[in-house]
């Protein structure tokens, strides 16, 4: 099996891509939504969340309440580092898993998405890496519209990231989602089409 992976910054539309290779028949594993999985209620990762960030990281249905998580790790890199110490290991047993059942299922092809995949070094396991970007006043403009960020905030979380050059710098396919939707997912098709022997063939919209 092959398997790829899937990056992209805030607003850049990774999520969109992720849609199109649904809807082409290709498993994507979103490493946001195994997040999710690991830190549910009677998970051990999210009692060690509370033993080190405290019961204020919970809603009141005793779920974890990512927005006041993230209000906490956004600007304190220790923090952030520690969160990342309880939850990475267990995400990364939950898509090995994820991929191994695939592969038994003889699935020709397989894509992880994840937004931190460059900078935990994640994505030199895979056989590629696809980089969705798109210009940064675009992405601005689409965190204003989405988020309801103010001027501060857009830069705040812009900045925040590897800048996007950077990650297209190390990418084997460039998805460029600045234009229109379909102009994204015709890329998207184009790729799968043009990967070599029969996962082109299973994939493609001919």
């Amino acid at each position: 099996m092959q398997v790829w992976g899937l990056t992209g910054n805030i607003a850049c539309g990774k999520s969109l891509v992720e849609g199109f290779l649904t809807s082409a028949g290709v498993p994507v594993i979103d490493a946001d939504q195994v997040a999710r999985i690991v830190v549910a209620p009677g998970q051990q990762a999210l009692t060690e969340i509370i033993e080190t960030f405290g019961e204020r990281v919970l809603n009141r249905e005793g779920e974890l309440d990512r927005t006041a998580l993230g209000d906490i790790v956004f600007s304190d890199s220790a923090a952030r580092k520690r969160l990342e110490e309880i939850v990475h290991p267990r995400i990364h047993g939950h898509i090995g898993q994820t991929l191994a059942q695939l592969a038994e299922q003889g699935t020709p092809l397989a894509v992880v998405s994840a937004a931190l995949m460059i900078e935990s070094g994640s994505y030199q396991a895979y056989a590629g890496l696809l980089v969705v970007s798109c210009p940064e006043e675009i992405q601005a403009d689409r965190l204003r519209l989405r988020d309801g960020f103010d001027d501060a905030q857009v830069t705040a979380r812009i900045a925040s990231q590897m800048p996007q050059a950077e990650k297209v710098a190390l990418a084997n396919k460039v998805i460029d989602n600045g234009g229109s939707i379909p102009e994204t997912e015709r890329q998207v098709v184009a790729w799968l089409s043009s990967l070599e022997g029969p996962r082109s063939k299973r994939f493609s919209n001919d």
